[in-house]
């Protein structure tokens, strides 16, 4: 398997009221916490923003289309780049246990309860593609479509507001 990690870090943080990435988490931001879970990955991209030091993709077709956009363009440029896998998690999820990748294997595959947090093979390009020219936008329909097994990975964060991110940082 040739794998390619993706950060989705494309969002507009509305309800987290300013930009997730760079949300401070143990004195890190909470975008290079995203990238440490992909020090796995033979090469690895940002989704959605530049961010120093590491290839960024524009969401794909266009912005605004949520993460499946970031995904998408992760799809896309892995196949072009001559990738098997592409492994995703989005910016506001740090702690991911260590050994989530070969957790969910060749995939289809998403952590259960976070289906942002995956691993899917490049054949799936086309279909996500289409999903979103279709208008859907909804990652769990997209998901469900593929098939993806649920693997649980235990208690997962998601620092969706900024309480969420003051209580991660009391523990």
């Amino acid at each position: 398997m040739r794998l390619l990690g993706v950060v989705l870090a494309g969002g507009q943080s509305r309800r987290f009221g300013s930009d997730k990435a760079l949300a401070l988490l143990d004195g890190r931001p909470l975008i290079d916490h995203a990238l440490a879970a992909l020090s796995g990955c033979d090469a690895v991209v940002v989704a959605g923003r530049e961010w120093p030091g590491v290839h960024a993709l524009p969401d794909r077709p266009g912005p605004d289309l949520g993460p499946l956009g970031g995904l998408n363009a992760a799809l896309h440029h892995a196949t072009d780049q001559g990738f098997t896998h592409v492994a995703s998690v989005p910016v506001d999820c740090p702690g991911l246990p260590g050994n989530w990748l070969a957790h969910l294997g060749d995939g289809p595959a998403h952590a259960m309860g976070q289906p942002l947090i995956g691993m899917w093979p490049v054949a799936l390009a086309a279909g996500l593609a289409a999903f979103l020219g279709s208008g859907q936008r909804r990652v769990q329909h997209w998901v469900a479509g593929t098939g993806a097994r649920a693997i649980d990975l235990g208690p997962l964060a998601n620092l969706n507001h900024l309480g969420d991110l003051d209580a991660a940082n009391r523990r």
